[in-house]
C-alpha cells in the first residue's frame, strides 16, 4: 500500500506545477493580435521542460490509478498543443512585423527630399517594428551625430531632457565601440547588457536610461552613412527578433534613401542645363537680333565687347566661367563655409564638395580658397561696374 502511495505521489506532484506553467503560457496566448507573447523563447523553454517531466511522469506511472494517467496523457498533448500554438503565434507575428515594414516603407517612398526621410524614419520604425523609442544618426568623418530622436507618447517620462542632450551630442567613433563595429561588419547588433558592455558609450546610455537596445547601420551604396538605434523602454527586452526585424528596416530605408537622393543629384542637374540652354538661346538670340553697324574705331582704341563677348551676356560672366554648382559651392566658400557645411547645405557628400572646389580653383586660375573669394569678389565688381554703364 505505501509503495502505492508513492507512485502516486509522483504525477501529481507534476500536475500542480503543469497547471502553473500552462496558465502562464495562455495568459500571453492571449494577448490581443499583433502584441507578441512576453520572451516566447523562455515560455517554449518551459513547456519542453515540462513536457519531459510529464512524459516522464507517464513512463514511472505504472500501478497508479487510470484516471491519473490519462490526466498526465492530456498534459501532454495540452502542453504539445500550446508549443505549436506559440509557435504558430511567433510565425504570425513576425509576418506581421514585415507587413508593417512594407506599409512604413511605402510611406516612406512619399518623401520628396532627404530632410524628410530623416524626419519620418525613426517614426516609422517605431510604428513598424514594436519600438518605443528609436534614433537615427549620420555618420560625419569619425563621429557620428544624432540627427532625430522619436519616442512613442507616454512612454518616455524624461523625453525632453534626453532629446535636448541628443540634439547637441556628437559621438566619437573610437575603436572598440559597438557602433565602430557596425561600420566596420556591415552588420546589425543586439546589445542586451549596455551598462556592462564595454563597447557601448556610456553617456548615452546613462542618460537614456536604457537597459538593451538594437542597432544598425544604414548603408545605401556599400558604405555606412548613418544608424538607426531603438529600444523598448519600461517594457520586455529587445530580442533577436528585434535585431532582424531592424536590420530589415535599415536596408529597404537605405535603399529608399538612396534613390531620393539620386533623383534630387538629377533634379538639380536637368535644373541647370535647362538653364544653360535657355542662357544659350537668350544669347544667341541677341546675336541674331543685334543692329549691324558701319562704324570707325581708332587704331588700339578698346572696342565695346570682345568677339567671345558677343556670346555672354555682360551680368553672366561668372556664369560663363563656373557651373551653376560651382558658382553655389563658391558663394558658400566667400561666406565662410567649410566642406563639411557646404556638403549640408547642397546635401552632397564632402568628396563631391572638395572636386568642386578643385575645379573652381582651376578656372579661376589661383592656388587657394582665399585667392578664389578675393578672384570671386573682384568679378562681381567688375559685373555690376559694367551693368552700371
Amino acid at each position: 500500500m505505501a509503495s502505492k502511495t508513492s507512485a502516486v505521489a509522483g504525477p501529481f506532484d507534476v500536475f500542480e506545477d503543469a497547471r502553473s506553467v500552462l496558465a502562464s503560457v495562455r495568459v500571453q496566448l492571449d494577448r490581443p493580435r499583433g502584441e507578441r507573447p512576453s520572451q516566447p523563447a523562455m515560455l517554449d523553454a518551459r513547456l519542453s521542460e515540462l513536457d519531459g517531466r510529464l512524459r516522464a511522469a507517464v513512463d514511472d506511472s505504472g500501478g497508479a490509478d487510470p484516471t491519473d494517467v490519462a490526466s498526465l496523457l492530456e498534459l501532454v498533448y495540452e502542453a504539445s498543443e500550446l508549443r505549436n500554438q506559440l509557435s504558430e503565434r511567433e510565425l504570425f507575428e513576425r509576418l506581421e512585423v514585415l507587413t508593417r515594414i512594407r506599409e512604413s516603407m511605402q510611406q516612406l517612398h512619399e518623401c520628396k527630399t532627404p530632410e524628410e526621410l530623416i524626419e519620418a524614419a525613426p517614426g516609422e520604425l517605431c510604428r513598424s517594428c514594436g519600438f518605443s523609442r528609436a534614433m537615427i544618426s549620420r555618420i560625419r568623418g569619425s563621429r557620428w551625430v544624432p540627427e532625430v530622436y522619436e519616442v512613442v507618447p507616454g512612454m518616455d517620462p524624461e523625453e525632453d531632457a534626453f532629446r535636448a542632450w541628443v540634439e547637441h551630442t556628437e559621438i566619437p567613433l573610437e575603436h572598440m565601440l559597438i557602433e565602430t563595429e557596425l561600420v566596420r561588419r556591415r552588420m546589425p547588433a543586439l546589445i542586451s547588457d549596455p551598462l556592462n558592455d564595454p563597447r557601448t558609450f556610456k553617456e548615452l546610455i546613462a542618460r537614456g536610461r536604457t537597459v538593451a537596445y538594437v542597432a544598425a547601420p544604414i548603408i545605401p551604396d556599400g558604405r555606412a552613412i548613418g544608424f538607426l538605434h531603438a529600444d523598448k523602454i519600461g517594457r520586455e527586452p529587445v530580442t533577436a527578433d528585434d535585431r532582424d526585424n531592424i536590420w530589415t528596416f535599415a536596408e529597404h530605408f537605405a535603399l529608399i534613401f538612396h534613390r531620393v537622393v539620386l533623383v534630387e543629384r538629377l533634379a538639380s542637374q536637368r535644373a541647370q542645363l535647362r538653364d544653360a540652354f535657355a542662357e544659350a538661346e537668350h544669347v544667341f538670340d541677341d546675336l541674331h537680333d543685334t543692329e549691324l553697324e558701319l562704324t570707325r574705331t581708332a587704331y588700339g582704341a578698346p572696342t565695346s565687347t570682345s568677339p567671345g563677348a558677343l556670346f555672354l551676356p555682360a551680368e553672366s560672366r561668372i556664369d560663363a566661367l563656373l557651373t551653376r554648382r560651382e558658382r553655389e559651392v563658391l558663394e558658400l566658400i566667400t561666406s565662410g563655409a567649410t566642406n563639411v557645411r557646404i556638403a549640408e547645405q547642397l546635401v552632397i557628400s564632402e568628396g563631391t564638395v572638395k572636386s568642386h572646389v578643385k575645379h573652381i580653383l582651376r578656372k579661376l586660375r589661383v592656388s587657394n580658397r582665399a585667392e578664389a573669394v578675393s578672384r570671386y569678389l573682384q568679378m562681381v565688381m567688375r559685373d555690376q561696374e559694367q551693368a552700371a554703364r
